[in-house]
């Protein structure tokens, strides 16, 4: 049955090792040398959440899903993350701009409505008026973060989203991260999450119906795989929570540095990648500014030949678990639901495609995406079941010129 399915998929098109145009273009808005798969997936998730503000959901099986995207990168420090992160969001700025403007607008439509509810003169409304949440907040308790998601939800544009700087670090000092890692993974599938039960009516927050909510978390492999504490929360929130959901690349080599003959010759090539990123943000930023305009809140469609593809996948998936090692149990969960993933992120490139249906040729796309990054889960649960000596070994490899250790 394996090869009956791959084979399905491989006359749509998908497995070849190809990244979607919008995200390729997004990555040449990066001039510094970044693994190309840390910048694949970062780019990727930042048009996604961009796309998920835009609250255009899919309409699947009856009822809408949001679009939304939850990843994980892990890589050494210093080598572009910071970097790459300001490259996409300079041409997301303007797009940004947009929708808060028009926030903004919904907002005191909202404030007259309301004064005028009460009995008020609308020129009443200033004192009715809610100013929008940021859209890009810092992580606090798990009860501010429901208050933040559903003031967001109050407005007709704007998504949840929290980014971590460090995973292991926050893990470890800060006891708020892991209950809004919950609330992320419990609001992934259907923006849904229930309200908390609190003593006080007065702190009392709604539940959450059908809100995108992404996350976007980076974090040192060694900060994680050689802290116990840190490596047995990592471990427990991948199996419990995120491994069905999340995208994660795992980037164990830096990056390769140039060589060149001269230095002209370096100049030339530094100049020329500039030249790449700027032109790469002129041709994004005005498009993604018009989608905001452009994009209707009407749920996407889904073709029939994404239907049968998605089933397909499914399949597919499940049959391939079958094949993996056991000893990898995170890894089978992550494969066996790569196919829902792919589906959100098609839906993020028929947005930022400005298409109301979601296409094969999107769904092929997202699944060459996901393919791509399917097996950096398993490396990564590797490292972390190795023991204490192997990871000696590791560690005087990696860090004293592959060092010889005898026992």
């Amino acid at each position: 049955m394996l090869d009956i399915y791959k084979q399905s998929l491989l006359d749509a098109g998908c497995f070849k090792k190809v990244y979607p145009d919008v995200v390729q273009v997004g990555m040449n808005t990066v001039s510094t040398n970044a693994p190309e798969k840390m910048k694949a997936l970062l780019i990727a998730t930042e048009l996604t959440v961009f796309a998920s503000n835009l609250r255009k959901p899919i309409m699947w099986e009856g009822t809408t899903i949001p679009v939304n995207i939850i990843s994980f990168v892990l890589a050494g420090s210093g080598i572009g993350k910071d970097s790459s992160m300001k490259s996409i969001r300079s041409a997301l700025a303007p797009a940004y701009a947009k929708i808060n403007k028009y926030r903004e607008i919904h907002a005191k439509a909202q404030a007259v409505e309301d004064a005028e509810a009460d009995g008020k003169r609308p020129t009443d409304w200033r004192k009715y008026y809610s100013k929008p949440r940021d859209l890009f907040c810092g992580i606090g308790t798990l009860e501010g973060q429901m208050k933040h998601l559903a003031k967001l939800e109050q407005g007709k544009l704007g998504a949840g989203y929290i980014q971590v700087s460090e995973l292991g670090s926050e893990l470890q000092n800060n006891p708020d991260i892991a209950t809004n890692i919950v609330a992320l993974a419990v609001g992934f599938d259907t923006g849904y999450i229930p309200a908390k039960t609190v003593k006080s009516d007065e702190h009392q927050v709604a539940p959450i119906m059908n809100l995108p909510f992404s996350g976007l978390m980076f974090g040192s492999p060694d900060n994680i795989i050689f802290d116990d504490k840190v490596k047995a929360k990592v471990k427990e929130e991948f199996s419990t929570k995120l491994s069905r959901r999340s995208y994660l690349s795992f980037n164990q080599e830096d990056p390769k540095r140039m060589k060149f003959k001269t230095t002209a010759e370096a100049r030339e090539y530094r100049r020329a990648i500039r030249a790449k990123a700027e032109e790469a943000v002129e041709s994004l930023e005005p498009w993604l500014t018009s989608l905001v305009d452009a994009t209707t809140q009407d749920p996407l469609t889904v073709s029939t030949e994404v239907e049968d593809l998605f089933g397909d996948y499914k399949d597919y998936n499940e049959w391939y678990s079958d094949t993996m090692n056991k000893q990898h149990p995170v890894s089978i969960l992550h494969r066996q639901h790569m196919h829902w993933k792919a589906l959100k992120f098609a839906g993020a490139l028929a947005i930022l495609n400005n298409d109301d249906e979601i296409t094969q040729k999107h769904y092929v796309d997202a699944i060459n995406f996901t393919e791509i990054f399917a097996n950096d889960l398993e490396q990564f649960e590797i490292e972390l079941a190795k023991e204490p000596y192997e990871l000696l070994i590791t560690y005087m490899h990696k860090n004293h010129n592959n060092g010889f250790l005898s026992l």
